[in-house]
């Protein structure tokens, strides 16, 4: 029989998630010979044998792939056969090596949990076991290549067992950079708020009996400190509220398994595959209200962030607490995740009551993701563990640049050949401890990638950090980009899209190419152009920041812009009625005058507006509540719209937003429940967006149409424009890889810059 030969390459997250030792198994099983290697980004194999056994190996290497990896390129071509013998795992070659051999972190796989529940299993409940298939990746990563003696498995020498493990091919070990046993490996100790050690022989059970009384723990995670307590003690869960200065911004939450979930959250078969993923990300799911979950977890919202334990650590944890356990962010609010043991028992010994440690260092700060479902697939919310530093492949190569992403949820992305590597979430860059933390990531992903800089580009913002921070960017040359044109290329870069298209970008407030604020906006698209076609009417923002704490203020606005002050200063007295009179007229005071006021077209403003009228939130202790509580509130029954007119002026389309406030007012004034005016308001909305965006593909023969910003983050409001342009035979485009809000916008960015300097 005839032999014959291929070549095959593999790029994405295709190193460190045991993928040569798979190429190798199922070579072998389908009696094939050859050899496999990693090389600069990519995986390299070359098998020979019968064209039968082959095709065998083609099918197998389909549908058996690591639960980690993922093949974002793929080329299979005809070679000559080269008489190998056997099967071979070549030495990696090191010349060039990038970023992408880092895959993300990767929760424990089905084989480690079992090892940690069998009694007779020498790694029987070993916080920190871990295999090729799963275990920390990139938060242990010191420098490249990605060696044990590079990360911070470096001080633990594996002893004869662990070492001929991660010596043998066939063994799930191979290569498993942090594998380690309790002979060899890292360890647990207790510690108290005032660093003294204390007597723990079992610190796990130390720790949970410490959550089960109500006391909070500081817990050294995979990315950093996670601050614990338990989530069915309302006590528990608002003193770690008042010690983290967290008012009402909602607490994820790790439950012991999926049933726990399921008593909780409404979930489907695709939320239970989206929490059993090897990214392990925090889910954003309907909450029951026969929940067992504190009141105070989530605030009065409808919703709960909630996760299954990723690693050893959390799945002991869980199992000795028997409950559902908050897990947040070890930090003050709106400052970085402390990450060091001296570093958290400095800065949390305040909040937590004691201290889980370990002597495995964290080396890069990495929050918890954040997704929700949108039909069956990922809608990212926050991209950080278990994501990043995953490529987000681009269509074609492109030389080296990056894009600085905005001041809120700020990200920063490179692009390297044709892959873009976002950095994890950041944070908001108005804090110094969190600009530090971007410089500080933005040098290490700089350095991995050997990035040769020909161009950076940055926001419109003339005041934000990362507008002065573009000069010591390393760049050749600095571009601009307007905000919400970013959120546009932030998909054309994810879908790799190049045609004809409208695109829909809502969002909070995003400096405008004429000087004011948008955040409302309409844009045609033609290949990789894109053009401002259209607005919401702009209306005065006043007080700026103040406005977003205060959504009152900018429903006092829009009241005063449909009725006039007189009768806006009437409606104000009986819709909000914990605001002092003397508040509101001096507001409108300096709407007349014209004192701290700014024209905005903002989406994001508008739905704030509609939480205070409806009487959900006038004021907002985080950004975002207003409209999370205004989508929370929508009534599954009671259905209609407000009216809205669309017109041209000044060669653009704009919606007009007059006949929505009245409606709401109306509504608001004769005590129509919330609920009703809150499914009117989106109902309403989803129809101006889909009215205007069907008029703009119409006249400029647009077939596709594009969603970002992070209003498309309202579930109830995404769903109804997605049906509705799918009902006009529009192919909607969203995002699936990185987040609609601001953290993706610097993926557009550097997509912009790249076809820029391309030429494109």
């Amino acid at each position: 029989m005839g032999r014959s030969a291929l070549e095959i390459t593999a790029r994405g997250v295709v190193q460190g998630v045991g993928f040569r030792p798979f190429v190798h198994r199922i070579a072998v099983r389908c009696g094939l010979a050859g050899w496999v290697a990693n090389t600069p980004g990519t995986v390299v194999l070359h098998v020979e044998g019968p064209a039968a056994a082959l095709s065998r190996f083609r099918a197998l290497f389909s549908s058996e792939l690591p639960p980690a990896a993922r093949v974002t390129r793929f080329r299979v071509r005809k070679v000559r056969p080269t008489g190998e013998k056997g099967f071979a795992i070549r030495p990696s070659l090191r010349e060039g090596i990038a970023l992408s051999t880092i895959p993300p972190d990767i929760a424990t796989c089905q084989e480690c949990l079992a090892e940690l529940a069998e009694p007779e299993n020498r790694r029987h409940r070993y916080p920190f076991t871990n295999c090729t298939n799963c275990g920390p990746r990139f938060t242990i990563v010191a420098s490249l290549p990605y060696d044990r003696d590079r990360t911070s498995m470096a001080p633990f020498p594996m002893c004869r067992t662990c070492r001929k493990e991660y010596e043998d091919p066939l063994d799930r070990r191979f290569h498993a950079e942090p594998v380690a046993c309790p002979a060899c490996g890292p360890r647990l100790f207790v510690r108290a708020p005032d660093g003294a050690r204390v007597a723990a022989p079992d610190p796990v059970e130390t720790a949970a009996a410490a959550l089960l009384s109500g006391t909070i723990v500081a817990i050294r995670g995979l990315g950093g400190f996670q601050l614990a307590c338990d989530a069915t003690n309302e006590d528990a869960v608002r003193l770690l509220r008042d010690r983290k200065r967290r008012e009402e911004k909602p607490f994820a939450v790790m439950f012991p398994d999926l049933e726990s979930v399921r008593a909780a959250a409404r979930i489907t078969k695709a939320d239970e595959a989206i929490l059993l993923a090897p990214e392990a990300p925090i889910l954003l799911a309907p909450s029951r209200p026969s929940s067992a979950l504190a009141p105070a977890v989530s605030m009065g919202l409808r919703t709960v962030g909630a996760f299954l334990p990723y690693t050893p650590l959390h799945r002991l944890l869980a199992e000795r607490a028997g409950r559902p356990l908050v897990m947040t962010s070890g930090n003050v609010t709106d400052e970085p995740i402390a990450i060091g043991n001296e570093e958290a028992l400095s800065r949390l010994r305040e909040i937590a009551d004691l201290f889980l440690l370990h002597d495995r260092e964290v080396l890069q700060r990495s929050d918890d993701s954040v997704v929700r479902r949108v039909g069956s697939r990922i809608y990212p919310l926050r991209r950080a563990r278990g994501f990043v530093p995953a490529p987000v492949a681009l269509p074609r190569a492109f030389p080296d640049v990056v894009g600085l992403g905005g001041e809120l949820k700020a990200t920063f992305c490179f692009v390297k050949g044709d892959a873009s590597y976002l950095s994890q979430h950041l944070g908001d860059l108005e804090q110094p401890p969190v600009r530090e933390f971007y410089e500080e990531a933005y040098r290490f992903f700089r350095e991995f990638l050997d990035a040769r800089l020909s161009a950076a580009c940055r926001d419109l913002h003339p005041a934000y950090f990362t507008t002065t921070f573009a000069e010591r960017s390393g760049a050749d040359r600095i571009f601009a980009l307007q905000h919400h044109k970013a959120h546009v290329y932030s998909v054309l870069a994810e879908t790799g899209f190049s045609g004809k298209a409208v695109a829909v970008a809502f969002d909070g407030t995003g400096y405008g190419e004429d000087g004011a604020i948008w955040g409302g906006e309409f844009f045609t698209v033609e290949g990789m152009e894109v053009t401002r076609a259209g607005h919401l009417v702009y209306f005065p923002l006043p007080g700026g920041d103040a406005a977003v704490r205060e959504p009152w203020r900018t429903a006092l606005s829009l009241l005063r812009e449909t009725f006039g002050r007189e009768e806006a200063e009437g409606m104000a007295g009986r819709l909000f009625p914990g605001i002092p009179p003397g508040s509101v007229r001096l507001l409108l005071d300096g709407l007349e005058k014209q004192i701290n006021v700014v024209p905005t077209s903002s989406a994001g403003r508008l739905f704030d507006a509609a939480s205070a009228i409806s009487g959900l939130c006038p004021r907002a202790s985080f950004e975002g509540q207003a409209p999370m509580r205004l989508e929370g509130a929508v009534s599954r029954t009671s259905r209609g719209t407000y009216p809205f007119t669309l017109s041209g002026e000044n060669g653009e389309l704009t919606v007009h937003w007059k006949e929505i406030v009245a409606g709401l007012a109306s509504d608001a004034m004769r005590r129509v429940p919330a609920g009703t005016i809150a499914r009117r308001f989106h109902d309403t909305l989803g129809e101006a967006i889909l009215s205007a965006a069907s008029r703009l593909a119409e006249t400029s023969g647009a077939r596709h149409a594009i969603l970002s910003g992070g209003v498309f983050q309202n579930a109830t409001l995404l769903s109804s424009v997605l049906s509705g342009l799918r009902k006009r035979r529009l192919t909607p485009l969203i995002h699936r890889l990185v987040p609609a809000n601001d953290g993706g916008i610097s993926l557009g960015q550097a997509y912009y810059a790249a076809l820029r300097v391309a030429g494109g």
